[in-house]
């Protein structure tokens, strides 16, 4: 077996990497998107090749085009700069690149792809077999018997892989054609002329009639006089065009193999680094990557914790009231219980006696996502009376809401086998002793974690266990509608255009619209394969013809469908209900999420949403309660700001939205006209997330100007508002963050960006961020009092944005109504009231 050979184009797997995580950075604000891009798609290849051999590309600043340019001025020419902190970065990936031990090749005259064709050319003269790494389709020539090619077709996780055999599949053409083929088509992204109205398609067309790009020239008296009148017209682009692309296979450069051989370790240099960058759940991945290619599964390393002893389960050895630490094996069958560090005790969860129950409901929890291990005791009919004392999970989004990883092994920083009590087990302990004393640093922050995020955990966890009964034969036979419907939007498309096609094809739908029905293109993106066919790309075309109406239409029936009608009755348990999972750690402002399914996005305004909500039902005897709070967003924006205009308009229970308006359009409130209503809803909604002159007009029958105007009169009248909206960028630069009027946290490193798109994204989510996180802390502590308050009158079963849902017996109904009203719009005071509205429904669809 030959030996392996990975070649990565440095600068296009960074470019890639810089922009799919552009709003990375470490605590300080330094950008690292770029780097960690990079590490993560070089390890994936790595990992996934098991090369013996690696190095980098890199085209060398300035002068690494030159030779072409001398051939065709214009060569890259359209190329813009990239951000000031796309080129910060490059240095700290070289210094990654050191402490890997992956050498770095770059030469005058010659670019990362001429130094790729290179060193594939010297690894196949040594029989080694070659990956190469990029997103530049230039390199498809290089495709061999020894030459392979991974491209990024996006962002980082789409890769395709090409050799030669894929490569003809996919083009119908040899390897070697590729670069006649582009001489003919050009290439837009660097600037290479090709010969002006041929496309990929005909390029390939001639390409397999005529082999090669002289061979087509010397049979034009074959080609039809209108494709024929283009090839003469550029002959000359086309012949520089074949020049321009071919590689340049011979650059005087040798790859040093015995450098770019694959460690087996792991340095003490690359693990500081990483930490210093932040990038701490790579490590793992890191580790895997490098071992030895012959193993197939790595044991984790020792860890610096004591390793915990197990000992028979002794109901003497623990104290009432003492903190526990819970686990769960990965299986989910057994309870693993810890006093402290150094012992732990093992109990089936089939076999929880008295004893055992006793103990877990007198001790406050510590735990590593605990919510999983009350969903299990519930399913063994165990209701838990205790306390969180602490969970590590919770605890770590909570002291850093934008760290994407927070398994145990990332919140300790090193790798745990999670089926090893005797790891997992200190590790928690360790973990929670670290976030106890961060949690000290910030004494609001650790009340908001003791008062609601860690009491809301059990909660939930009842909630996901209690599930809601799912009407299955409704779906099923609102399925077989839908299937009538969605084949008369088809039957509907292909009359309207002409012609059968895929629907569900971007590139067939774009080529309908735009080649034969020659719809305008003027502000549509396009992308490397054409225009873009998504949904507000289509709103744009709205006007031109009918089509996109019903291609809308089609998608939307389609999507629902496949999401809920057709997978809801799938996932429901034995007794018909269906249980969703919420998570408190997803979302940055801290609101809750449902996940298997999603329950918060089925549509709420349309009749389908509405349709698909009708399927769920209470049980026989009960009837549905639903309280939502009104208008929440606005009434806690009016207080925390301080906007004395909003706060009177609330405290006199005036329509906030025709007030607005009377005060911008200055007329009465009496006067005020739905138009005008319209247009001041929209702002009041839109402002706090950050919405400008063009976002309103797009919202509104406005114009740009008109816009403008519109906003410049909002904030005179509002001044207090526009001041709160500035501090908050200026604490969160001064601060390192914001937060709410309970001390959640959001961290604002990207307002120190030297993106611009970046920085201003940054600045929108600190100023959405305390009002939309201190709604989430409301609703939360309102599920908490709500759930004292019903004792035993109803249940609650669903929680979706600003709204509860409980179901009851239909006797309780009232009761639980006046339950809800009364305790949401009393959780806590404010200097505005808050408003909760009821409704009381057979199924989730009335409500």
């Amino acid at each position: 077996m030959s030996k392996r050979l990975v070649i990565i184009d440095g600068k296009s797997v960074f470019y890639r990497g810089y922009y799919a995580m552009p709003n990375l950075s470490t605590s300080d604000g330094t950008p690292t998107g770029g780097v960690y891009g990079f590490t993560m798609m070089a390890l994936e290849v790595v990992k996934k090749l098991q090369p013996d051999y690696v190095c980098v590309a890199w085209d060398k600043p300035h002068t690494n085009i030159r030779a072409r340019l001398k051939l065709y001025p214009q060569y890259k020419g359209n190329r813009k700069p990239a951000p000031p902190d796309f080129y910060e970065q490059i240095p700290v990936l070289h210094q990654l690149l050191d402490v890997l031990g992956w050498p770095l090749y770059e030469l005058d005259d010659y670019e990362a792809d001429d130094i790729m064709g290179t060193f594939a050319v010297q690894a196949k003269a040594k029989d080694v077999e070659t990956y190469l790494v990029t997103s530049d389709l230039d390199v498809l020539q290089l495709i061999n018997s020894h030459t392979h090619i991974y491209t990024l077709k996006k962002g980082l996780t789409n890769i395709e892989l090409f050799n030669e055999a894929s490569f003809r599949e996919k083009y119908g053409i040899g390897a070697h054609q590729w670069i006649d083929t582009k001489a003919l088509k050009g290439d837009s992204s660097d600037n290479i002329p090709g010969v002006a109205g041929i496309g990929e398609k005909t390029a390939i067309e001639l390409i397999q009639k005529y082999d090669t790009l002289e061979n087509v020239y010397a049979h034009l008296d074959e080609i039809k006089p209108t494709l024929r009148a283009k090839l003469e017209k550029d002959r000359d682009m086309a012949m520089l065009s074949k020049k321009l692309v071919t590689l340049m296979c011979d650059a005087p450069i040798e790859l040093d193999f015995k450098k770019a051989e694959v460690s087996t370790k792991v340095t003490p240099e690359f693990v500081e680094l990483l930490k210093k960058l932040e990038f701490r759940n790579l490590l793992r991945q890191v580790e895997l990557a490098m071992t030895n290619k012959e193993l197939r599964h790595v044991e984790p390393p020792k860890i610096d914790l004591p390793q915990a002893e197990k000992q028979p389960f002794a109901a003497d050895d623990f104290k009432p009231d003492q903190p526990l630490v819970l686990a769960l094996n990965p299986e989910g069958t057994e309870l693993w219980l810890s006093r402290d560090q150094k012992m732990y005790t093992s109990v089936p969860l089939e076999s929880l006696d008295d004893n055992v129950k006793a103990i877990i409901a007198s001790a406050p929890a510590i735990g590593h996502d605990l919510k999983g291990i009350f969903r299990a005791l519930l399913t063994f009919d165990f209701t838990w009376p205790g306390m969180v004392e602490h969970d590590t999970r919770i605890g770590a989004f909570l002291l850093n809401s934008l760290e994407r990883q927070r398994e145990l092994s990332d919140v300790v920083g090193q790798p745990i086998d999670l089926g090893k009590p005797e790891q997992v087990i200190p590790a928690i302990w360790q973990a929670y002793k670290t976030q106890h004393e961060q949690f000290a640093k910030a004494p609001k922050l650790a009340q908001l974690a003791k008062d609601i995020e860690f009491p809301s955990i059990y909660l939930l966890a009842k909630i996901e266990h209690r599930g809601i009964l799912l009407d299955s034969s409704y779906l099923r036979t609102m399925s077989q509608q839908f299937d009538v419907t969605i084949t008369e939007f088809e039957q509907k498309i292909y009359e309207l255009a002409g012609e059968k096609f895929n629907i569900n094809s971007p590139s067939q739908l774009a080529t309908i619209l735009f080649e034969k029905m020659g719809l305008p293109t003027f502000g549509v993106k396009k992308g490397k394969t054409g225009y873009s066919t998504d949904v507000r790309e289509l709103e744009k075309l709205r006007e031109h013809t009918p089509l996109v109406d019903v291609i809308l239409q089609y998608r939307e029936y389609a999507k629902l469908k496949s999401t809920y009608i057709d997978s809801l009755p799938k996932l429901v348990d034995k007794e018909g209900r269906l249980h969703t999972t919420f998570a408190l750690d997803v979302a940055a402002t801290g609101r809750l999420s449902s996940h298997d399914p999603n329950l918060q996005n089925i549509p709420t305004r349309t009749k389908i949403g509405q349709a698909i909500r009708t399927a769920f039902v209470p049980a026989r005897g009960s009837v549905f309660v639903n309280a939502d709070y009104s208008q929440f967003e606005l009434r806690l924006e009016a207080v925390m700001a301080g906007d004395e205009v909003m706060m009177d308009a609330f405290n006199n229970d005036q329509d906030i939205h025709a007030a607005t308006a009377a005060q911008i359009y200055e007329v009465p409130l009496a006067e005020v006209t739905k138009e005008q209503r319209y247009n001041a809803k929209a702002i009041n909604f839109g402002i706090i997330y950050g919405m400008s002159a063009h976002g309103l007009s797009a919202a509104t029958k406005m114009n740009f100007k008109e816009s403008g105007e519109f906003i410049k009169k909002y904030f005179e009248l509002h001044p207090n508002l526009r001041t709160f909206m500035d501090r908050l960028v200026t604490d969160g630069l001064k601060d390192g963050y914001v937060e709410t009027m309970f001390g959640r946290r959001r961290p604002t490193p990207d307002l120190k960006s030297s993106n611009f798109v970046v920085r201003e994204a940054a600045k929108r989510a600190a100023i959405n961020m305390p009002t939309q996180g201190t709604e989430a802390d409301l609703m939360k502590l309102a599920m908490l009092e709500v759930e004292k308050k019903l004792e035993g009158l109803g249940e609650q079963i669903l929680q979706v944005h600003d709204s509860i849902l409980v179901e009851c017996p239909e006797k309780n109904a009232e009761q639980v109504a006046h339950v809800l009203k009364e305790t949401m719009e009393n959780v806590y005071t404010l200097k505005v009231p808050l408003k909760v509205d009821t409704k009381i429904g057979t199924n989730w669809g009335e409500l």
